[in-house]
């Protein structure tokens, strides 16, 4: 008698013989109370998957998949209910400039669409039952969409984990600007480019200075900065989260040496926070963007786009003053900017790597943040209780969609940046970040044979089992593979194929399932 495993190598694109077999097989193991286990693996579900560079055990009982309704969540009814008067609320008759940017009203229209079937979606096919599913299309905003902000933030910090951030121990640096330098950050992309570079080379020359001071050759660093543009009030502050090897890569004939750094001081910290203050007044003086009045920023040539984001400072925070409560902080100033660098993930701690690049890399807020008042007004929990104590903020529906449109960032503009050795640059980047898996290389020529691409972003698929250990291409009828066969997007054809896969559901079901029993 054939095993479970053996079961589970046979084709699984057999005709009706072989799904009646499966059929009488899973039969017999529910009667058995020994081999109860071993159904999944006779169902299609296999216990262990390889997908690409890295395994997926999966747990005894996982998860299946089922589509989230977008349209039933918070944020979607609150912008599709106030849209028309959220845009509104930005025309002014009186200027010229006022109004919803082009790519900020883009994203707030692709949001609706974000999830919904009738709006286009791919069509997936089951070869054993030979049933049709539907997965529709996201929007892959950048800051409106909870669920492609989550799925963003996933995907980098899996990318980084296997295929950028050697092995090694990990610091994070955090830089907060002044809060009269926000406009500017946040309009004018050379100011933050500046602010990004004086801050990274000033953590390297720590780095290669104590290095060269224990006889180190040829010292090398590396560091990923992620810019984040929020804060937890969903307030534009854009600072920067850097992750920083912590060490230094040495020059040695067998091929790049790590060596661990020792944690760095106040002191330290403190010559960063300096190094930085000058190097942008100095800059900023050099521009023509420091101005002894107060207006200076208005003054200053800015086009409309650079003029909406300064707008965005006017938007109050939602704190309340009243309450006081002493906080101890262990950032360091200077100037008005703050650094903090006590965060530290030791080598070989490969979940706490990922955890500390999910962090840096989290969208401004979750939709579970969110919840709607007797009133009609949105109330949002911050992650964590802020300075005064308070733990949430509440604000009118367009007050709230005002916060995000300003979170949007400006199009053909990198919010994760790479340096040193990490760098696509770097001469020796093949030596220190993870290898991909060896390929099978061909003694002989094949006619038409295109090279493998390797793609940037993760397959849908392959991200679910990863994060929430689901088998998304499992088909929950009869546990057999999905695969795509191509995508619907016109509307016509849309409702064509939506009817078509209710019918067919409707025909197929048991009829107990009809009678409702």
């Amino acid at each position: 008698m054939a095993t479970a495993r053996e079961l589970h190598r046979e084709p699984r694109t057999r005709q009706d013989g072989g799904r009646r077999f499966v059929r009488q097989r899973s039969e017999k193991v529910r009667n058995s109370t020994k081999t109860r286990t071993n159904e999944r693996h006779i169902r299609g579900l296999p216990s262990r998957h390889e997908t690409g560079s890295w395994r997926i055990v999966c747990a005894q009982a996982v998860s299946e998949y089922k589509p989230r309704k977008p349209e039933s969540g918070i944020l979607h009814r609150l912008v599709s209910t106030h849209f028309d008067e959220f845009v509104e609320s930005f025309e002014d008759a009186d200027s010229c400039e006022s109004g919803l940017p082009t790519f900020v009203r883009k994203e707030f229209e692709e949001f609706l669409d974000c999830g919904i079937l009738e709006r286009g979606f791919v069509l997936l096919f089951c070869d054993r039952c030979q049933r049709e599913h539907a997965l529709a299309f996201s929007c892959k905003g950048r800051a409106i969409c909870p669920s492609c902000g989550a799925r963003r933030m996933q995907e980098t910090a899996a990318h980084l984990v296997d295929d950028v951030l050697p092995d090694v121990a990990l610091r994070q640096y955090v830089l907060s600007p002044p809060f009269e330098l926000r406009g500017l950050l946040a309009c004018k992309r050379e100011v933050l480019a500046k602010m990004v570079n004086f801050f990274v080379r000033a953590i390297f020359e720590q780095l290669t200075t104590w290095a060269r001071c224990q006889g180190l050759a040829e010292p090398k660093c590396g560091a990923v900065t992620f810019i984040q543009r929020f804060t937890k009030t969903l307030n534009i502050s854009p600072h920067l989260h850097v992750l920083v090897l912590d060490g230094v890569f040495a020059n040695e004939e067998d091929g790049p040496r790590f060596v661990e750094c020792p944690a760095p001081t106040n002191r330290d910290l403190l010559s960063l926070a300096q190094t930085v203050f000058k190097k942008m007044e100095k800059f900023l003086a050099k521009s023509g963007y420091l101005r002894s009045d107060s207006d200076a920023l208005e003054e200053a040539s800015l086009t409309p786009l650079e003029r909406w984001y300064v707008r965005g400072l006017a938007e109050p925070s939602m704190l309340s003053p009243s309450r006081i409560v002493d906080v101890k902080s262990t950032a360091i100033e200077c100037g008005g900017f703050s650094v903090h660098a006590q965060v530290r993930v030791a080598q070989g701690d490969r979940r706490g790597r990922e955890r500390l690049c999910l962090y840096a890399a989290r969208p401004p807020f979750a939709e579970d943040q969110l919840r709607m008042s007797g009133d009609g007004r949105v109330r949002l929990t911050l992650r964590r209780p802020a300075k005064n104590g308070q733990g949430a903020i509440v604000l009118s529906p367009v007050q709230f969609l005002r916060r995000l449109a300003w979170l949007v960032p400006p199009p053909a503009q990198h919010q994760v940046r790479y340096a040193g050795v990490l760098a696509s640059a770097s001469k020796v980047r093949r030596a220190i970040v993870p290898r991909p898996a060896p390929a099978l290389q061909l003694a002989f020529p094949i006619e038409n044979m295109r090279p493998q691409v390797q793609k940037r972003r993760m397959s849908w698929a392959k991200l679910l089992a990863r994060v929430y250990s689901i088998d998304g291409e499992r088909c929950l009828s009869c546990g057999g593979r999905l695969r795509p066969i191509g995508a619907v997007t016109e509307s016509s054809h849309v409702k064509q194929t939506l009817g078509r896969m209710r019918r067919q559901r409707c025909a197929r079901d048991p009829p107990q399932l009809a009678l409702d029993l």
